[in-house]
């Protein structure tokens, strides 16, 4: 993220409020790419928002989100209503509304009626360890009332008000040493390879050749992945281009992979189960970018629609899976990768595969979940939105 654009961006919120690309552009010798770049990334980062989506006049305003909030007392140390009104783009009345989200936990006020309030950044404690980028970077909590803290603040406030400890830093240092266990020294992994569970799990009868998730669904002690809960959000019913975006850029890379390792000719996107205004298989069926011909796979619909995870016996989710997918296609191929968002048991994609093949339509089935357990050759049970 260019950081001489970004400070022009936040002392351009501050003093303006509310702006185009156009204004940045003049303030800046960069291109305008080189701007939207660093626009793009805000908005992925939970720092700005798109006030409208499409044409050439769309306006950016600082998000309302903890994080946002946060990061823009950097620029400014002290802030009045006014202030919160003109970077959100709202009036007075909502800013004030808006603000009592994050007073206490990340604002401070200062002063009381009739004189001025004054907000300034709430004081936290201070996380000094080995490896501070490991949190900032990886981890993300969602609060009760729906806010998603991302990097420090997230860590902060879950060790604060879930974890029971006092200790934080203590804490701190235990899920760095759990990542590096999970995720290795780099903390990164492009493709966590969960093929062992199936026969595990399904003995004999496994019809997928790989199993692959991008990351885990939770961590032991430590909850929810932050790419978890992106998936979480992203499924409970509200429309949010941008996150699900977000979430298709992260798992780019690891299906490509999958795709030219393998020799991939087909794709199929397993469908959901219940009904919501933006799906988010389809949404990653129509932004993630492979040139594999697409299978047709859908849900049948019957009196009651019963979701996986609300089975807690591997062979009702064997028969929820043989009952309800059907596969449909009207070309034959050799190798098909199978995508899903969450895999608990792996049973929806293990059935979808077996009809796959003993349909004729394809002889190796691959299987890639955003998510999946992080519990060693066994059923595990996922709850997710």
């Amino acid at each position: 993220m260019n950081k001489e654009i970004s400070k022009i961006i936040f002392e351009t919120l501050i003093q303006e409020g509310v702006f185009f690309i156009s204004q940045i552009d003049e303030k800046s010798t960069f291109s305008k790419e080189t701007i939207r770049k660093t626009i793009n990334e805000l908005i992925d980062n939970a720092i700005l928002e798109r006030l409208n989506s499409r044409g050439s006049n769309v306006r950016y305003r600082l998000r309302i989100d903890a994080r946002a909030v946060f990061l823009i007392f950097d620029y400014k140390e002290n802030f009045y209503i006014e202030d919160f009104a003109r970077v959100w783009g709202v009036s007075i009345n909502t800013a004030k509304k808006y603000i009592k989200k994050f007073v206490y936990d990340f604002v401070e006020k200062i002063g009381k009626p009739p004189q001025k309030i004054i907000y300034v950044k709430a004081k936290s404690e201070i996380i000094s360890f080995s490896d501070p980028e490991a949190i900032e970077k990886n981890y993300a909590y969602t609060t009760p009332d729906g806010q998603l803290l991302r990097g420090t603040q997230g860590f902060i406030f879950w060790a604060k008000n879930r974890s029971g400890r006092k200790d934080i830093e203590k804490l701190a240092e235990e899920y760095v040493e759990l990542r590096e266990k999970y995720y290795g020294k780099n903390n990164k992994v492009l493709l966590i390879d969960s093929t062992d569970k199936l026969k595990n799990v399904f003995g004999e009868d496994v019809y997928l050749e790989k199993l692959f998730h991008k990351d885990f669904d939770a961590l032991p002690i430590f909850g929810k992945t932050y790419l978890s809960q992106l998936v979480r959000i992203a499924k409970s019913g509200r429309t949010n281009k941008e996150l699900m975006l977000n979430i298709v850029n992260k798992i780019q890379n690891s299906a490509s992979e999958i795709i030219d390792k393998y020799n991939i000719d087909c794709i199929g996107f397993i469908p959901p189960t219940v009904a919501r205004k933006t799906q988010l298989m389809k949404f990653i069926s129509e932004y993630l970018k492979y040139s594999c011909k697409e299978l047709r796979i859908s849900k049948i619909k019957s009196l009651v629609a019963v979701q996986q995870k609300s089975l807690r016996k591997i062979e009702d989710r064997i028969l929820n899976a043989k009952k309800t997918i059907e596969v449909k296609s009207n070309f034959k191929c050799k190798n098909v990768l199978l995508i899903d968002d969450v895999t608990g048991s792996g049973a929806t994609l293990n059935e979808t595969a077996k009809k796959i093949i003993d349909q004729g339509i394809g002889k190796k089935v691959y299987g890639f979940t955003i998510t999946g357990s992080a519990k060693a050759g066994v059923f595990d049970i996922i709850s997710e939105a």
